[in-house]
């Protein structure tokens, strides 16, 4: 055992649940069930335990860091990857050294598999702490969003920058503006061929399957299966909405998954009303853009009512985000207000060759000559063109 101040590094063990929702609620300040957990964590199909290290002081649970296990793909090329997720540490804990030992814990745990990768997306804070341990900034994703009510989204995240606490005072002033921006674009699209959209409220999970492996990235990405779909979109706090479009003789083109969330009292989204879009495919874009234009079409006449839609920049046509009003969070004016989704990963072992391989006029970046262990298949790990990456991959709960 690693001990730090009285502090016990352990792994997790079935009878911490309910100290780690206590743990969960006193960090994120947001009570989770144990339904919740039982999807996020035990009900994942890719591993037998929970992949988690935890710390204990005086029998309480102070610190924890879970992982979601993920199946990648680049091709031809599959692996397995550990995505960290809700990482904590008890505010009476903090500085103590506990973040370092856990992580210390958890690769040393899993230093001979199952993962062969690790992924995520770290706030400012804990983004150091990663690069410790040889975690590489990747770069940022773009998100896109589609602001259909100013004053509401600004009133509700007012609280984490003084830009939306100003937005909220002008809100009310902004939203004329705002609805005539999206209006331009709020039309039901026109696909060719007399196709036709259908609305299932139950996941239609062979036909995302299929549509899928019509079209594989050759990038790194969430490899879909049939059990990557029935555990993703259990989450119980959730009602997926999958969008399917077909030809004219009725055979599935192209599909898309969204969730309609906040707007319910939950204290993490502070009475935002919000509609994600999880999951497009084909993920390589290969479908007729007409078919992507028409599944973002019946998503936001079906979100009249939502203060913001909001979905990754992969796979969707720049022309149809533009033409139904999406903007990059990495643009004017949203990049005044948000805060990107940076990217960081990392193999399971990393070599001393590896980082002798990094090349600093590159951002640290491997270059072709670089250590096999930092690539998947023919894409390079660090490379931000190599990812293709959904919200449905991102850490969404």
């Amino acid at each position: 055992m690693h001990t730090q101040r009285q502090a016990t590094v352990r792994p997790f063990r079935p009878e911490d649940r309910g100290a780690f929702l206590d743990l969960y609620e006193a960090v994120w300040g947001t009570r989770k069930g144990e339904e919740w957990f039982a999807w996020r964590f035990a009900a994942n199909p890719y591993v037998e335990e929970v992949p988690m290290v935890v710390a204990e002081a005086d029998g309480e649970l102070v610190g924890a860091e879970p992982c979601l296990a993920v199946p990648l793909r680049a091709g031809d090329a599959s692996a397995l990857a550990f995505q960290p997720a809700d990482w904590m540490v008890h505010p009476d804990h903090r500085r103590r050294g506990l973040f370092t030992e856990m992580t210390e814990r958890l690769l040393d745990r899993y230093e001979d598999g199952p993962p062969d990768y690790y992924y995520n997306f770290p706030s400012a804070a804990i983004l150091p702490g990663l690069q410790s341990f040889d975690w590489r900034d990747v770069g940022t994703l773009s998100t896109y969003y589609r602001v259909q009510d100013l004053s509401r989204l600004a009133a509700a995240r007012s609280t984490e920058k003084p830009q939306w606490k100003a937005a909220a005072g002008l809100g009310h002033l902004a939203a004329p503006v705002v609805r005539g921006l999206t209006s331009l674009s709020t039309g039901t699209a026109d696909p060719s061929g007399g196709w036709t959209a259908d609305r299932h409220e139950t996941t239609p999970t062979a036909t995302l399957v299929d549509l899928y492996r019509s079209g594989v990235p050759e990038s790194i990405h969430v490899g879909r299966d049939a059990r990557w779909y029935r555990w993703r979109l259990a989450n119980p706090r959730w009602d997926p909405t999958t969008y399917v479009f077909n030809d004219e003789h009725g055979t599935p083109v192209a599909a898309l998954v969204a969730v309609a969330h906040g707007g319910r009292g939950e204290s993490e989204s502070a009475g935002a009303r919000k509609v994600s879009v999880l999951d497009v495919v084909p993920a390589d874009g290969s479908a007729p853009t007409g078919s992507y234009e028409a599944l973002l079409s019946a998503v936001v006449a079906d979100a009249d009512d939502a203060d913001v839609l909001k979905c990754a920049g992969a796979s969707l046509p720049r022309s149809a985000l533009r033409r139904y009003s999406f903007r990059s969070d990495n643009g004017f004016p949203l990049s005044m207000v948000s805060t990107p989704t940076r990217l960081v990963a990392r193999p399971t072992v990393v070599d001393t060759e590896d980082t002798v391989d990094a090349e600093p006029d590159t951002g640290g970046r491997v270059g072709p000559s670089g250590g096999e262990r930092w690539r998947l298949g023919g894409a390079d790990l660090t490379d931000p063109v190599s990812w293709t990456v959904q919200l449905g991959g991102q850490d969404i709960a």
